[in-house]
């Protein structure tokens, strides 16, 4: 299956949106007869193999104090601008402008939006799909979707649906932005974006666990440092 989503422009988040409409249209189906303790029992595992994810990915670090300096002062910068803070108010933001008479299709729509736009994995594999024309990781992203969109529908309807415009135009143009800057990136560089990415991703496990309450939108910035700091060393 990967084969054929190679082969496909943007791929990876066109198996994404498709995972999601599927999904929703499932959750609107049976997803309201799933018990709270089961959804919280799936969203333990996705956290769990979220972390296995992000695990393998820094495995391929080539300058670990690259990594860390990034980190470091990608996430300093991130506070200073208030990204996290702009991130969730964003929700806000969006129930104004997208006010209708259904409000749990608007936040059915908000919630989606920020679950599956707002995070590093959605980066890392809009860019392995430009880059090096691999949708594995959008395509795992889109079965955590997937199984996501499920349950969210099921309990705050068609709203959740809508999310698929929003992430099939961001992921899409990142992967697109990936292409063009292919020359500019060396093979080190991609290995540390990949790394930097990975140790988010292991951050997002953490937090769907509930082990931790990372500010992961703060550290956004750091996938730009981690290229400067690639250069330097």
């Amino acid at each position: 299956m990967i084969e054929i989503f190679k082969a496909i422009p943007a791929g990876g988040t066109v198996f994404n949106s498709l995972t999601v409409f599927i999904g929703s249209l499932l959750g609107l189906f049976i997803g309201k007869f799933i018990p709270q303790r089961l959804q919280e029992t799936i969203f333990n595992c996705l956290g769990l193999f979220t972390m296995y994810v992000g695990i393998n990915m820094t495995l391929g670090t080539k300058h670990s104090i690259a990594v860390l300096l990034a980190l470091v002062t990608g996430t300093v910068t991130g506070d200073m601008l208030g990204l996290e803070t702009k991130l969730n108010s964003l929700g806000d933001t969006l129930k104004a402008k997208l006010h209708t008479s259904n409000a749990r299709f608007t936040q059915g729509f908000v919630t989606a939006t920020l679950l599956f736009c707002v995070g590093s994995m959605a980066i890392i594999g809009a860019f392995n799909d430009g880059i090096r024309h691999d949708p594995e990781l959008l395509m795992t992203k889109g079965i955590m979707d997937g199984i996501s969109s499920m349950l969210l529908a099921g309990s705050l309807g068609t709203g959740v649906i809508f999310s698929i415009i929003p992430m099939f135009i961001y992921q899409g143009a990142l992967t697109f932005l990936a292409v063009w800057a292919e020359p500019f990136i060396t093979a080190d560089m991609y290995a540390n974006i990949s790394g930097l990415g990975g140790l988010m991703i292991l951050g997002i496990g953490l937090n769907l666990l509930k082990v931790t309450k990372l500010k992961l939108g703060d550290m956004l910035p750091a996938l730009v440092y981690v290229i400067f700091f690639t250069m330097i060393l």
